[in-house]
């Protein structure tokens, strides 16, 4: 399962007025048993509104190699904020914002469009995982939850990893053109439902 072609937009030639990164997962099919399913995880490069380029790949639902793969998609890129949809991606498969943050030597800002509830998060994870204690500690070493309005709609919530919470509203407000949440992060989820419908063949 390779990483799709680097995909470019007619947009490369466009003044820059900011430039990030999202992050998101698509659909994937239900974990009802031992087979091993994959999820499809994109990350898409945006010049302002405009889509720049795309790649994406397949992680392990429920699995422990999305911080793996999110580094794969994200090799060469540097200095680019990078927005997280949330930590968990196909399942409970976690990216981990601070070596995201390490290998990027950027700000990566994790956003969700309401609040955790982190309780019941450690209860699933206590449930179904025998390694729920690894997975929780990441999640517990994520720190406080804010919250920003980007538009007239609600509020969106945020972790900051690398830059600072007045740094981060900056970002978010600046990456809101369509709605409450960033416009990479709208992209990429419009993509990865548009591209993928089923896990890939073979």
């Amino acid at each position: 399962m390779g990483c799709l072609p680097l995909f470019h937009g007619a947009s490369s030639n466009i003044k820059q007025v900011s430039r990030c990164i999202g992050i998101d997962d698509g659909p994937f099919p239900p974990k009802t048993d031992d087979k091993v399913r994959h999820a499809p995880l994109l990350a898409v490069w945006l010049k302002g509104p405009h889509l720049h380029q795309f790649r994406a790949d397949w992680i392990t639902v429920d699995g422990l190699d999305a911080t793996r793969m999110a580094e794969f998609l994200l090799r060469g890129s540097f200095h680019i904020p990078v927005l997280l949809s949330g930590v968990t991606f196909g399942g409970f498969n976690l990216i981990d914002p601070w070596k995201i943050q390490k290998s990027c030597k950027a700000p990566v800002i994790v956003i969700v469009g309401s609040r955790p509830d982190n309780r019941a998060v450690k209860r699933a994870l206590v449930k179904h995982f025998p390694d729920w204690e690894k997975r929780w500690e990441l999640i517990r070493s994520l720190g406080p939850i804010h919250k920003l309005r980007t538009t007239s709609e609600g509020p969106v919530f945020f972790e900051q990893f690398g830059c600072s919470i007045r740094e981060t509203r900056l970002i978010l407000k600046a990456s809101a053109f369509v709605s409450r949440m960033p416009e990479p992060l709208r992209v990429a989820g419009i993509l990865a439902r548009g591209l993928f419908s089923a896990e890939p063949l073979g």
